[in-house]
């Protein structure tokens, strides 16, 4: 676990507002208005890459070979009662648990459905969930992460999902996907722009220069493709990127055929999956904002704020914070361990677009439910 020594205080109110317009603030508006008291459905995106499998890119798990669970123990965390869930959920190397513990403790507050669907994971989860059955990404150094017959199925899968959800107001997406800033930094890349130094990264201190030197290797030997993906976007995903990139493309696809809203819920991830889906469309997507923490756009390793700008993305921000947290493993998100995953920061902010539940009220739910997970040692590395 973290050794860092938070300040002792269990005084948790708030004096902020609950969450900030980032971009394209007056979109953003609308959106919380047409969503605000609105009980929204929150799907789980899981899949793998084996990019994330190189040395230093994902701080998703305490080594290569336990982020292959990673996805799996997240859905099944979220998808089954705590009294029920056996297993132990992933940590980082440092010792941080998973995002996760903050995405439950809010959909058992707020009492969200919700719907786990596996793109391709290493480890399917136990819950219930619909699989994909397509298997983990190739690494982005290969040219060639998913074939076009995936690719294909991957996106018309997304579509006729959300499609298929027009009896829900709105849908709060979320993904885990492991080494996935490292595919969003290639795909952003690869459809033109240059967001080298602009995304996110887990580890606290970022991993910048080993992800740049990635993805620009992977580009340089791979040039000759970029006139297929400048035809079409989604080669740039079937040539660099994850599961999660296609099977989103084709749900915002799906979802506006029927006017149906969404609220991604990740940050650099998410804003690869927007610029992906702009490009598609040939226009911004209705409805459909990126929603993330503050730990994210406050990130000094990144540029969250002029990506998002960049792309043209509508941009909100989760204003919680554990800054007077005794739980260590809260209080290193204040250090910029971890940051974002498992839709955490649209949650938090669903929580007050739906409820008006306070900001106290919310990480008293997060910080007990945290509680629970050390007292059951659920935050040891799995075996």
């Amino acid at each position: 676990m973290s050794t860092t020594t938070p300040p002792q205080s269990t005084d948790q109110s708030q004096s902020t507002k609950s969450y900030s317009l980032i971009t394209k603030g007056k979109d953003c508006q609308n959106f919380t208005n047409k969503v605000k008291n609105q009980k929204p459905l929150f799907v789980l995106v899981i899949g793998s890459t084996e990019t994330a499998l190189i040395p230093g890119i994902s701080a998703a798990g305490q080594n290569t070979e336990q982020l292959k669970h990673t996805p799996a123990l997240d859905a099944d965390f979220l998808l089954f009662k705590k009294d029920d869930f056996k297993k132990q959920l992933p940590i980082s190397p440092n010792g941080i648990p998973s995002p996760a513990i903050i995405s439950k403790a809010i959909i058992d507050l707020l009492d969200l459905d919700i719907y786990v669907v596996d793109t391709g994971a290493f480890i399917k989860p136990e819950g219930n969930h619909l699989s994909l059955n397509m298997g983990p990404a190739k690494c982005l150094s290969t040219g060639c992460a998913l074939d076009p017959i995936k690719s294909s199925f991957l996106f018309q899968k997304g579509e006729k999902l959300a499609s298929s959800l027009n009896n829900y107001p709105y849908i709060v997406i979320g993904e885990c996907v492991p080494g996935g800033t490292t595919t969003a930094l290639s795909i952003l890349c690869a459809l033109g722009i240059n967001a080298f130094d602009l995304v996110n990264s887990s580890f606290p201190e970022g991993n910048n220069l080993w992800k740049n030197q990635t993805v620009k290797d992977a580009l340089l030997a791979h040039s000759n493709l970029f006139p297929s993906i400048k035809k079409n976007p989604l080669k740039a995903v079937e040539y660099f990127g994850d599961t999660m990139q296609l099977f989103l493309g084709g749900f915002i696809k799906g979802a506006q055929k029927i006017h149906l809203p969404i609220m991604l819920a990740g940050g650099s991830q998410m804003l690869a999956v927007y610029s992906l889906a702009k490009k598609l469309l040939g226009y911004d997507p209705s409805d459909t904002i990126v929603a993330t923490t503050s730990w994210i756009t406050n990130d000094k390793n990144a540029k969250t704020k002029k990506l998002a700008e960049m792309i043209g993305a509508p941009l909100i921000s989760s204003n919680i914070n554990f800054k007077k947290s005794n739980h260590h493993g809260l209080y290193a998100y204040e250090q910029g361990h971890i940051k974002e995953g498992v839709g955490a920061g649209a949650l938090m902010i669903t929580a007050d677009l739906y409820k008006d539940i306070p900001q106290e009220e919310v990480i008293r739910a997060i910080e007990n439910l945290y509680t629970v997970m050390v007292d059951h040692a659920y935050t040891n590395p799995h075996n």
